[in-house]
């Protein structure tokens, strides 16, 4: 079903539009087949930075290069490496959940 599929990565009205439905139809099916449309990792609407680029980050602080010049070589600010690295602001990982349980259990 499409709306399994695009679960995660498209908008509500993205997913409508691709199969000629509205919105709120995609929701009330959606919500009938126990299906969350969050969206996530990259997907979601206040990510910031890509998915890879973080762990990047993160392995080249494991390798001992200086938060500074992780920094610098990503162009992020050096508070937003310092909560990727330090993990104090954590990405989720995009799954696939049916029924509040992970499709691959």
């Amino acid at each position: 079903m499409i709306i399994r599929q695009c679960a995660g990565t498209m908008t509500v009205e993205s997913i409508g539009k691709l199969i000629g439905r509205t919105g709120a139809a995609v929701r009330t099916k959606s919500r009938q087949l126990h299906i969350r449309l969050y969206l996530l990792g990259d997907h979601h609407q206040s990510a910031k930075y890509k998915q890879d680029d973080i762990e990047l980050a993160r392995c080249l602080h494991c390798e001992g290069v200086s938060r500074q010049d992780i920094a610098e070589k990503l162009e992020m600010p050096i508070g937003a490496v310092n909560q990727f690295i330090y993990f104090e602001r954590r990405v989720v990982e995009f799954r696939r959940y049916e029924g509040g349980k992970n499709a691959a259990n």
